[in-house]
């Protein structure tokens, strides 16, 4: 397993490690230092961020000024048939794995049915999140699933039955959030991909007629619409709070959160509130901006230090898409990876320092080894992708002279192996020299990041017994 690290990357690491825990220090002395209304609003702001950010992306998808990208009714499937390019900004840190399928579903007046076909061929993930972004249920083609079937979606208040032959889906929120992922097998199988998703199904329960046509008459390009997360980060405290307010009434916590409830109650908020948010005195209006400033503060010092070092999140440490009462890490990932599926579906992990703990930069040449004998322990596949600092793809000119129009390589690319059976990948912006380009990943000729996915991730994986080798600069 590869495990070690140097004397050097230690050191690094321990000064990280001082940092972070300075940063600690600061967040919780400005926190004690906070009147009433700010602690709470700071705690507020942590707690409520994934659902006014989901009900945004709601907005973004089926509202009037939709996106031509995941753009459609509700209830209604958004089909991506392309693969994503530099000009993709709908979601950051696309995946070039595979194609995506998408829609948002209104289960308050009627539950939803999704048709699936049988799919043997390749690895498909239908992720289903509710409205606080827990991935609370899963369809895919793991073990000896093949999706084949109906599966009747109900709402938390649905009390009806359910057809013995369809199988039962229950949803904690009436807003849900369906995630399609379809495996691309190779660069010329778009439109296998494509005839499989134009077989997924969606309709309400109580009508004969379909919902799985795509109605978007009007719609923004990407670079035409702000994106959903920008529209929440520039809201007041005033504004989001009134957001958040009437988001809890329409799709309440677990019960097991009455004492968050309670506690926003105080700011007039949520369902023991004593009025509305807007009622509220100017100078507590000018505490929930501060509560705000400092929450978005403790979750920019966490942003920073995710993956210092070296690949992450931990799948062990970190609970993707399963966030019970871990409301902070629950935030930051709305931040980082809106939409997370959970771990035991896919583990996704991002690096942007080489194992010396420097920023990857495109005047470098680098190089990223997988051992013969210690491959990722995935049922379905891996893949590692290139993106700017901002986290999108970007163009590489070198790349393109070549023919090559290439963002990430996978398990399902045609690698050729060292003379020692090990898998090595070439990663800089020029071609290397004297090495096989099918192992070249471009990169962009400024700062970079990559992500590895993995498909299906076995034991080893998800316990973290097995972690990524670094990437080393050469």
């Amino acid at each position: 397993m590869n495990t070690s690290y140097s004397d050097k990357r230690r050191v690094k690491l321990t000064n990280a490690l001082k940092s972070a825990l300075l940063f600690v220090l600061i967040a919780t002395s400005q926190y004690a230092k906070a009147t009433t209304t700010t602690a709470i609003a700071m705690e507020g702001y942590i707690y409520g961020f994934p659902i006014v950010l989901m009900d945004e992306t709601r907005k973004g998808m089926t509202g009037p000024e939709r996106s031509c990208t995941f753009g459609a009714d509700i209830n209604t499937f958004k089909h991506v048939f392309e693969l994503p390019d530099p000009d993709f900004k709908a979601v950051v840190r696309p995946n070039v794995d595979t194609l995506y399928s998408s829609a948002m579903l209104d289960l308050s007046e009627s539950p939803v049915i999704l048709t699936l076909p049988e799919v043997t061929d390749r690895y498909v993930l239908m992720a289903l999140l509710d409205a606080w972004s827990n991935n609370f249920a899963g369809i895919d083609t793991t073990g000896d699933n093949t999706l084949a079937g109906q599966y009747v979606i109900t709402g938390p208040q649905w009390r009806g039955q359910i057809p013995h032959n369809m199988t039962h889906i229950s949803a904690p929120t009436d807003l849900v959030w369906i995630i399609g992922r379809t495996e691309l097998l190779a660069d010329n199988d778009i439109e296998a991909v494509n005839r499989i998703q134009r077989q997924y199904r969606l309709k309400t329960y109580r009508s004969r007629r379909g919902s799985d046509h795509n109605q978007t008459v009007d719609c923004l390009k990407d670079d035409e619409k702000e994106p959903p997360i920008d529209v929440v980060l520039k809201m007041n405290g005033e504004e989001f709070f009134t957001r958040l307010s009437s988001l809890m009434l329409e799709n309440p916590p677990p019960a097991d959160q009455k004492g968050m409830e309670w506690l926003l109650g105080q700011i007039n908020t949520g369902r023991y509130a004593k009025g509305d948010v807007e009622d509220l005195p100017q100078h507590k209006k000018r505490a929930l901006d501060e509560g705000i400033r400092l929450g978005q503060g403790s979750i920019d010092g966490a942003k920073k230090l995710l993956g210092i070092g070296g690949w992450g999140p931990n799948p062990k440490l970190i609970p993707l898409g399963d966030y019970g009462k871990r409301y902070f890490i629950r935030a930051v990932v709305a931040q980082v990876g809106f939409g997370a599926n959970q771990n035991k579906y896919a583990v996704y992990q991002n690096a942007e320092r080489d194992s010396q703990l420097q920023k990857m930069h495109g005047n470098n040449d680098y190089t990223f080894t997988l051992k013969a004998d210690d491959m990722p322990d995935v049922g379905a596949f891996w893949s590692i992708t290139a993106y700017g600092d901002d986290g999108f793809l970007k163009d590489n000119t070198h790349a393109s002279s070549l023919g090559i129009e290439r963002y990430a390589l996978s398990s399902n690319t045609p690698l050729e192996l060292d003379e020692n059976g090990d898998t090595t990948l070439y990663i800089s912006s020029q071609p290397p020299q004297g090495v096989p380009l099918s192992n070249w990943l471009p990169v962009p000729t400024d700062y970079f990041q990559l992500t590895l996915r993995f498909y299906d991730p076995g034991e080893q994986i998800l316990n973290a017994e097995w972690q990524a080798p670094a990437v080393e600069k050469q």
